[in-house]
């Protein structure tokens, strides 16, 4: 069978490995407990697992309303599962099982229950490409299976695939790509090469920005590092490296411009700290969570002899170079687009170490008794070297403990083997080398993962409880659900600080957590409207500051707040209103939590013809911008202009009274624990709110602080945090009250530009008692439609819907153009009378390079398959 089926018995061992390297998960996995990270495992990886499963399965591909106040998740979750191949294969397998009853419908539990078998099969498949790839290279197949190994059973596998599930398939793309580097030197054939670049684009944009630049710098070393006797000629390798790139990239264009626009669509603040070229960072011989180097490896670069084989020179060379530029922050920041510096590309690093251990192997029997020496010389120094230098090593922890004793022992089987040259001798070898590979992999797993890591927190218990899933509240959204058939209100709750909770409990919020957002919404969060989020980060959007304006203009309709956090009934004064907006009251409880409804819901679609441009309101108060949003709406741009509201006068006049503080010329020092000012107004409390308005900065370097606000709490990033904004005009809305308590701890800070209003709601409330001529509403995958009557001749209807590129409009049947509107949402021009609306969304572009996406795939197809033609097109 060995010879018959030489592939199916490599496979077989690639998936026997893959399972007993995952021996501690699968273990943790009959305990209950899930191979997912407790921060963005659980709050993105298996959310959006989630939702595009029940996307897909309804067959809505390209637009969610779930996905925190409406995205397009074709684009928009690229980064993540919407365009990867492993996952539109899970959705198959996990949708076929599910109709044939094997199992019930998937839930976030179940994905999570999955993680490690979704593991494995990727891990079996890493293994086996890169197996084929060694092979290919005219590696011994067991030397290729083991190099093959030391790449993806390395701790940046499972860490790659327990903390950002999609990290992994980067693992598959990289030695496809090799080989179809390979390939085309060796051989003129570019059909790899062209599946490769197509199916990296199409999987990950940003993997296939990292793998590129790797490969790019495969290809230049190997135009000057020849492998064979016979390599392709120069000018044409780069020829088909060009054209079949072009192609592939042609091939990929329906799922990669979307993804790259949904990219540039986004906003995060420019990472400002100080890149240095080098640093030290953990000790890569011993305990590394990035990539600990094997004993073995670094043996085998201190091999002489080895180095007069071309094939390990080349893999040497790239490997040294990637072990330098591990050391360089500034390379990590290059390889993430310029951005804060980041450890995901030394996977490359992985392959390498697995070619340089396959060749090693293959040759070992060439090594002499003065060779070894040398080399173990060499070897032990720079471990005895490393270990003292090193202050923060601790050899009572596994990982640290488990590489000191196997160089040893790796050290005392090659000396067998070198002195006695006996086939058993190097069989031993080779055995202990894949025992000391599952271990080392089940050791990394325990410590590294479990315990620093934290995976072993994260269980069907928790997942179930109170801390993720609530029980308490799902049954809280039940009853809402049953006494509220409407398809628009959104209700405001999030699980601590998991703003994607509604993918998880499957309601309709008012948050999101993913590395790609909605530009315009992050604007109109961060920028525009100044809305506290009760935690400063990137990458989300959150409630709405208690805002009721807010509430009302986009669908905000209930709240759930905790029993024990300050309400009405808890402390019945105007201060201790704080959580809860203006005009919400209480009409659900439990035993823990209250649900409160807005009276001055606005409706979903309303018709204006008071326009205000975003120009005009750039240098007025955000509560004006509300007001502009309440009384028309704001448009981007327009040559219609209406005059502006006017808040001056709702400015209150007040006093500073320094408490445990100094403060003078804008310089708060706080002396004591905590401490402020209170800021007292001078005139009459009126009814309603205060919205305080000032500038703060933090002189502390390296730490973060939380701020209060009467009974308002929010928290601050450090300034070297890689998730601080940035953005510190910061607009807190409190009940109205005699005094205004800002406090933070002991520190010294900037705190400038104070200004308080008072809102009485009065806009809110005549905007609420106007009809509405909203006659008829329907949402249906990627298309809204409505009627409304449009009795006032009103010129523009507004939609609380996000505004992006994609969306389209028709108006009784004629194409409209779709405006943006109060910052972030849709309006579209009105006709007098009856006005049948139609909105639908396609991802940007997505015809156009679709129908480019087929053209290539024509083209790939008669450049594979009619090489004579393809070969003299070339020489033409």
């Amino acid at each position: 069978m060995r010879k018959k089926y030489p592939n199916l018995i490599l496979f077989i061992c690639c998936f026997a490995l893959a399972i007993l390297s995952h021996a501690v998960f699968l273990y943790q996995w009959t305990q209950n407990h899930f191979m997912i990270g407790i921060n963005d495992g659980l709050a993105q990886m298996m959310p959006f697992k989630h939702l595009l499963y029940e996307q897909y399965t309804n067959g809505e591909f390209f637009y969610s309303y779930s996905f925190g106040l409406g995205a397009g998740i074709y684009s928009g979750l690229s980064y993540y599962f919407s365009t990867s191949t492993v996952f539109w294969v899970t959705v198959v397998i996990v949708f076929a099982l599910e109709k044939v009853g094997m199992i019930d419908p998937p839930n976030v539990l179940f994905w999570a229950n999955a993680a490690v078998f979704i593991s494995v099969v990727r891990l079996s498949f890493v293994l086996y490409i890169a197996s084929r790839l060694f092979i290919y290279m005219n590696i011994a197949r067991r030397y290729a299976f083991i190099g093959a190994a030391f790449y993806g059973v390395s701790g940046m596998f499972f860490r790659h695939t327990a903390y950002w599930e999609f990290f992994a398939d980067a693992f598959l793309w990289l030695p496809l790509l090799i080989l179809g580097i390979e390939k085309i030197f060796r051989e003129a054939k570019p059909g790899w090469f062209l599946f490769a670049v197509a199916i990296s684009l199409v999987n990950n944009f940003y993997f296939s920005y990292i793998n590129f630049i790797l490969a790019g710098i495969y290809i230049l070393v190997r135009l000057f590092v020849p492998l064979t006797l016979q390599e392709t000629e120069k000018k044409k390798a780069i020829g088909l490296f060009l054209l079949t790139g072009i192609i592939g990239f042609g091939i990929s264009a329906a799922a990669f411009i979307p993804a790259v626009y949904a990219y540039l669509n986004n906003h995060r603040p420019t990472f400002s700290q100080n890149i240095p070229l080098l640093e030290i960072p953990e000790n890569i011989l011993y305990m590394s969570r990035i990539v600990v180097l094997p004993p073995l490896f670094v043996f085998l670069l201190f091999s002489a002899f080895l180095y007069r084989n071309k094939l390990y020179r080349l893999f040497a060379a790239l490997g040294l170079v990637a072990i330098a530029l591990h050391h360089s922050p500034m390379a990590g920041s290059f390889f993430n687009g310029l951005s804060a510096p980041q450890n995901r590309w030394e996977y490359f690093l992985s392959l390498m170490i697995g070619g340089i251990i396959a060749v090693g192997l293959a040759n070992l029997h060439k090594l002499t008794l003065f060779g070894f020496s040398v080399a173990a010389f060499f070897t032990v120094s720079l471990y005895i070297v490393w270990a003292l230098g090193d202050e923060q090593l601790d050899f009572s922890k596994q990982y640290p403990a488990f590489m000191a004793v196997s160089l040893p022992i790796m050290l005392l089987l090659i000396l067998v083997f070198v002195k006695f040259k006996k086939p058993i001798f190097k069989i031993t070898l080779i055995a202990y080398l894949f025992i000391w590979l599952i271990v080392s992999a089940n050791i990394y797993q325990e410590e590294k993962l479990l315990k620093a890591g934290e995976l072993s927190k994260v269980n069907e218990e928790l997942m179930t409880g109170s801390e993720y899933d609530d029980p308490e509240i799902r049954g809280l959204l039940e009853k809402i659900e049953q006494r509220d058939t409407g398809l628009t209100y959104r209700i405001d709750w999030m699980e601590g600080v998991r703003n994607n909770t509604p993918l998880v409990q499957d309601f309709r919020g008012l948050s999101a957590y993913s590395s790609i957002l909605n530009k315009n919404l992050l604007y109109f969060y961060l920028y525009d409207l100044e809305i506290d989020m009760a935690r400063e980060s990137v990458s989300r959007y959150a409630t709405l500051g208690n805002r009721a304006n807010l509430f009302s203009l986009m669908q905000g309709k209930y709240t759930i707040i905790p029993k024990d956090a300050p309400t009405a009934d808890v402390l019945p004064t105007a201060e201790g209103m704080d959580n809860v907006p203006f005009g919400f009251m209480k009409i659900l409880e439990s035993q823990n939590f209250a649900v409160y409804e807005n009276e001055h819901l606005l409706p979903f679609a309303r018709s204006t013809s008071t326009v205000f441009q975003e120009r005009q309101l750039e240098n007025v108060h955000s509560l004006a911008r509300e007001h502009a949003m309440l009384e028309g709406v704001v448009l981007d741009d327009s040559n219609q202009t209406d005059p502006l509201p006017d808040i001056e006068e709702q400015a209150t006049e007040f006093a500073i009274e320094p408490i445990d503080a100094t403060y003078q010329n804008d310089i708060l020092e706080v002396k004591e624990k905590i401490g402020g000012i209170d800021l007292i107004p001078e005139s009459n409390i009126p009814e309603g709110d205060f919205y305080v308005s000032f500038h703060l900065e933090n002189h502390a370097p390296n730490k973060g602080f939380n701020l209060a606000v009467n009974n308002y709490l929010t928290s601050r990033k450090s300034n070297r945090s890689v998730y601080k904004t940035y953005v510190d005009d910061i607009t807190i809305r409190v009940p109205a009250a005699e005094r205004i308590k800002i406090r933070m701890p002991k520190g010294k800070y900037t705190l400038s530009e104070i200004k308080v209003f008072a809102e009485s709601y009065e806009i809110l409330k005549s905007q609420k008692e106007q009809y509405t001529d909203l006659a008829d509403l329907d949402f249906n995958g990627n298309k809204v439609a409505l009627d409304y009557e449009n009795t006032k001749n009103d010129a523009y209807l507004t939609v609380s819907i996000p505004y992006e590129r994609g969306w389209s409009a028709s108006v009784n049947g004629q194409k409209t153009d779709v405006l943006k509107a109060n910052y972030a949402f849709i309006a579209v021009p009105l006709e007098e009378g009856k006005n049948t609306v139609v909105l639908t969304y396609w991802p940007p572009f997505f015809f156009l390079t679709l129908i480019v996406s087929i053209l290539s795939a024509i083209a790939a197809a008669w450049f594979i398959f009619f090489p004579k033609r393809r070969k003299n097109k070339i020489e033409q």
